[in-house]
């Protein structure tokens, strides 16, 4: 978290939001600290409660729809979410599958605990995981073991593009896709599993150190496994491939390119401190939306056109912007604020996608780190930290409901309009209301 508090111009690159305060600060590390308390506690004591569904009082826990304890497992993973599944894997050795409505249709035993996210498609199956063993597993969601991989790493990476999954052995220094239905090997290739690999259903970009150290990428053709076409160590990092279009980032410059050749369709330098720190510093949705840091006040969230690459507006948000999630609906992100009673809480934000500002909030959601998750699912919009989470109102900011259960770290999934949350210390998964 940074230590101070002054907003940027926020006009040099497009129409300010009004709302934006102007603050100012000194030059040293103690009065930058000062300086941010200061402003938050005039934020409070000029009546910000007054934003919609501003600094929420607690609320009463929420029941889930449904919940599944694995009676055998002293913790559970990272879940993932399909259209009408969701996947979670267990210290019992175990993947443990649940339709939407809570009925277990999948339970295969593995080599050792999973603790990663599986892998799995937007709807239907199969699914993917890796073991601690080192191991790939898939299974249909039938329950039916498919095919299995041997490996070397326990925390190898995976990640599901469409017909495609991609495992990462930083072990073997590999990067192999195979088919998803039948285990054939599309592409094995040299590789890093940090950072890890892009996917989408046009391209797939990997990582690969060039014979200077230097890292680069190169575009690879998920079906065939050939090299498209190489991004040099200037040419900047392959944050998302969206359709047939790939993001790229380097140097406060955005650019987008074809998915097919790499060709540079705009580009767009943005004002400001852009992939410099920590974190994703670009999201894809309608719109291009761009982090930009400040050293000295709240980051801000800038908006490009996605055909064009006109900045759109930029808006200032809290403190180290950690998420966004663009929808129809609305523009939603989360960021940091200054807890006055010591810590860091999760600040919302929601925006229209004009840029116009619906509501802010300063949660009572603690975080010791970073954002565990955001997202748009049915009628709510959830924010969680390691060991919460809660659902608030899309078009005003009301809290809707909190969910502390008594495992001390969980995790999140969501997709379509199901919402599920794993207890990672106790082993189990439920799902949570969105209506």
């Amino acid at each position: 978290m940074r230590d101070a508090a002054t907003d940027p111009d926020v006009e040099a690159d497009g129409p300010a939001d009004a709302d934006d305060s102007r603050r100012s600060t000194t030059g040293t590390a103690s009065g930058r600290e000062w300086s941010r308390r200061r402003a938050l506690a005039s934020l409070a004591s000029a009546g910000s409660l007054a934003l919609a569904g501003c600094s929420l009082p607690s609320l009463g826990g929420v029941d889930p729809v449904w919940e599944r304890d694995f009676p055998d497992a002293v913790g559970a993973g990272q879940p993932a979410a399909s259209a009408d599944h969701v996947v979670v894997g267990g210290q019992d050795r175990r993947i443990h599958g649940f339709t939407a409505d809570g009925e277990r249709v999948v339970d295969i035993e593995t080599g050792g605990p999973v603790e990663a996210r599986p892998a799995v498609p937007a709807s239907g199956g199969p699914v993917h995981v890796h073991s601690t063993d080192g191991d790939l597993y898939t299974v249909d969601l039938s329950g039916e073991r498919l095919w299995h991989v041997e490996g070397l790493d326990r925390d190898g990476w995976l990640g599901r593009s469409g017909s495609l999954v991609v495992h990462s052995d930083p072990v073997e220094g590999t990067v192999t896709g195979y088919d998803a239905r039948d285990g054939a090997r599309r592409f094995r290739r040299p590789g890093q599993d940090y950072p890890a690999p892009t996917l989408g259903d046009a391209v797939c970009l990997l990582a690969r150190p060039d014979s200077d150290g230097e890292r680069t990428y190169v575009a690879v053709d998920p079906a065939t496994g050939e090299v498209r076409w190489a991004l040099g160590p200037d040419e900047g990092y392959p944050w998302a491939v969206a359709g047939d279009r790939v993001v790229t980032v380097r140097d406060a410059t955005v650019r987008l390119r074809r998915a097919r050749d790499g060709s540079v369709l705009w580009h767009r330098a943005v004002e400001g401190d852009v992939g410099d720190g920590f974190g994703r510093p670009v999201w894809v949705g309608e719109d291009v939306y761009v982090r930009v840091e400040h050293r000295d006040g709240p980051d801000e969230l800038v908006a490009l056109d996605r055909e064009a690459g006109d900045v759109l507006w930029r808006r200032a948000v809290g403190f180290e912007l950690e998420a966004v999630t663009a929808t129809a609906e609305g523009v939603f992100t989360a960021s940091e604020a200054e807890d006055p009673d010591g810590g860091i809480l999760i600040r919302l934000d929601a925006f229209d996608a004009d840029g116009t500002r619906r509501w802010q909030t300063t949660t009572d959601i603690s975080i010791g780190g970073t954002v565990e998750a955001l997202g748009r699912t049915g009628e709510v919009v959830f924010a969680a930290s390691d060991n919460e989470i809660a659902a608030y109102d899309p078009d005003g900011g009301q809290r809707r409901w909190r969910h502390e259960p008594d495992a001390s770290r969980i995790g999140i999934a969501a997709a379509g309009d199901a919402l599920y949350v794993s207890y990672r210390d106790r082993g189990g998964v439920a799902r949570l209301p969105t209506g």
